[in-house]
């Protein structure tokens, strides 16, 4: 069991125009079972009651700091700022609209000192604007990080990969997590701990949401997001077959099976390249065919015969898989071959 000072936890919470749920984000933070951590709330020129509300802790308890922007810097920015300010060995960081469960820093402190990782995430739960629950959400395997951001929102790792990666980048707002998670992956051991300990909140106002449903955040979700794989491809010298692969499908565009049977020892070896001495490498590639099986299944350039010839021909695992739907593989079958709704 570990003991109240063992070790300093700082706490970054960035928040912008947070007012409706800064109360319950705070208040998950300093209920926690692990007491020795710091708060450090960035405040980016808020316009609403956030800052009063962020001042008013900070008034009632010591281990809360509150640092208000002169400009609104936006999220990456706000994230480095916090992580300057930090004083732990070991850091997190929430946002103001989620929640902590009351273990949350002792248990991922714990595991992550117990397997001597660098970083540590958890599963968590998704909730409502109201806080209901609305399901729970498993993360990782961490080598399926090339095919989406894996490691979600629970998370705690040493102040050093904070360091040592130059922090979040700023100019890939509402990519910097995702981008943040690739580069350490490389660099840093990982471990997953099977637990919920932390709650997600969806609601209209969100980034994700804003992400999905908003033009000009979409568009720039989508330049970043391309800057990001390229930046990966250059650093590893891939093919332009991988690296279109990836952004396809990271931007929920058709992936062609049939063109990654064509160039598959390139793109397969280009995947191998990105790997820690941490990686399963077997789980890597099974990554790597599950997307390809989802693209298989559901995007129309791939359910024809000449595709599903290559498939039994070259990629059998796609389709027969202990793990896959028998179901769902019939079904391809017989919509590739007699075009059956």
């Amino acid at each position: 069991m570990l003991q109240r000072n063992d070790h300093l936890i700082s706490i970054v919470l960035p928040c912008y125009n947070g007012e409706n749920h800064l109360r319950d984000a705070i208040e998950s933070c300093l209920c926690q079972s692990y007491e020795n951590f710091e708060l450090i709330i960035v405040n980016d020129c808020s316009v609403d009651d956030t800052l009063n509300i962020a001042n008013h802790f900070a008034e009632k308890d010591n281990r809360v700091t509150v640092i208000n922007n002169k400009t609104n810097r936006k999220l990456p920015a706000s994230l480095n700022i916090g992580h300057i300010k930090a004083k732990g060995d070991f850091v997190t960081w929430t946002s103001d609209d989620n929640k902590l469960n009351p273990n949350f820093l002792e248990r991922l402190l714990e595991d992550l000192l117990n397997t001597e990782a660098d970083i540590v995430f958890s599963n968590y739960n998704v909730i409502n604007e109201q806080g209901n629950f609305i399901r729970a959400h498993k993360t990782g395997p961490i080598e399926h990080i090339l095919f989406g951001n894996k490691v979600g929102a629970s998370f705690l790792y040493k102040k050093k990969v904070f360091d040592e990666l130059n922090g979040y980048d700023e100019s890939l707002f509402l990519l910097e997590d995702y981008d943040f998670w690739l580069r350490s992956s490389l660099e840093f051991k990982w471990v997953h701990v099977d637990q919920v300990l932390y709650q997600y909140r969806l609601h209209a106002e969100s980034l994700t949401a804003n992400i999905e449903f908003k033009k000009e955040s979409n568009a720039k979700h989508k330049k970043g997001a391309l800057k990001m794989f390229k930046k990966i491809s250059d650093t590893l010298s891939w093919s332009a077959e991988t690296l279109d692969l990836l952004t396809d499908h990271f931007l929920k565009e058709s992936v062609s099976v049939n063109d990654y049977l064509n160039n598959k020892q390139n793109i397969d070896a280009n995947i191998l390249s990105f790997k820690s001495d941490y990686f399963n490498e077997d789980e890597l590639i099974f990554g790597l065919n599950m997307l390809l099986r989802n693209h298989l299944l559901s995007d129309n350039c791939n359910q024809n015969i000449k595709t599903l010839f290559k498939v039994l021909i070259r990629e059998k695992l796609l389709l027969f898989h202990k793990s896959y739907s028998k179901k769902a593989t019939f079904k391809y079958v017989l919509k590739s071959l007699f075009n059956v709704a």
